[in-house]
């Protein structure tokens, strides 16, 4: 009898989801993306994504290094340009966004880095508040204030901490604190990087469900990239997975674990043999 594996060719492996349909009636597409390409050099990282991203979702994207996950990330950042295809969070063309719109476009956007991208030599105020000073020039006062509260969402004791160094933190305070700062400026669109790379699996847990917590009480969309299943099956409304620059999987949770698609079977198994590593054995 012929494996389930065999019947898939590379071929097959690598083909995408087709392009999104009409939203069901009580979604709004937010982010709408359509035949995303991205080159350098020689190397076709993005070879046609297509995706619809809903307004207040959790959208979690699966993809091993080189997969484009990144690549996809920071074109939603503004750090990279389209080559071809079309890109519009909101009201935000992206293709056609003169220099003068960025500001405005990431005050909308928060993100939180991999390993928290704290700035050392500031204090936990100075981090946090730093959107409201670069940007917003707000009085120290206000900026206070803010900083205070967005601390309080993340359930860290804010006026124990706003003095202290990020290396008198944990590393789950630390990454707290950089969910803080992605969110002081209140905004529509959160950007989660490898969320829970390099913490405890306590840790982790409490990440895992302070993402949940802000999408409701902030009704934020955000997108989580991460090759951490557990994570991205507590916080994902859905799954996306990134494979050799495409989606070649899209569904819920359940949908999901239940695919027989083989990069996926593999991810989700941790087997060492499978088109993930084929090549390396």
């Amino acid at each position: 009898m012929t494996s389930t594996v065999e019947t898939w060719d590379a071929e097959r492996m690598e083909r995408p989801v087709p392009p999104p349909g009409e939203p069901p009636p009580d979604r709004e597409v937010f982010i709408r993306v359509r035949g995303l390409h991205k080159r350098f050099g020689p190397r076709h990282i993005l070879r046609g994504l297509d995706l619809d991203i809903y307004r207040g979702e959790t959208l979690v994207i699966l993809g091993l290094s080189g997969s484009g996950k990144t690549t996809f990330i920071k074109h939603l950042m503004g750090s990279l340009t389209v080559d071809e295809g079309e890109l519009q969070v909101g009201r935000w063309d992206l293709r056609q966004m003169r220099e003068s719109d960025w500001d405005d476009y990431r005050t909308g956007m928060g993100v939180v880095f991999q390993h928290a991208a704290l700035l050392g030599s500031l204090t936990v105020e100075e981090n946090v508040g730093l959107p409201l000073i670069e940007v917003e020039h707000l009085p120290p006062d206000q900026i206070r204030e803010r900083v205070i509260a967005a601390l309080r969402r993340v359930f860290l004791p804010a006026e124990e901490i706003l003095h202290l160094k990020p290396a008198s933190l944990s590393g789950g305070m630390r990454k707290r604190v950089g969910i803080a700062r992605a969110i002081i400026q209140d905004p529509a669109l959160l950007l989660y990087d490898e969320p829970t790379t390099g913490l405890d699996p306590v840790t982790v847990s409490g990440v895992n469900l302070l993402t949940r917590e802000l999408q409701h009480s902030l009704g934020v969309t955000s997108i989580v990239i991460t090759h951490d299943m557990e994570a991205a099956f507590t916080v994902g409304d859905r799954i996306a997975m990134l494979y050799k620059g495409r989606i070649i999987a899209l569904g819920t949770v359940d949908e999901i674990r239940a695919s027989d698609h083989p990069v996926l079977r593999q991810l989700l198994t941790g087997a060492v043999d499978g088109p993930l590593t084929e090549g390396f054995r």
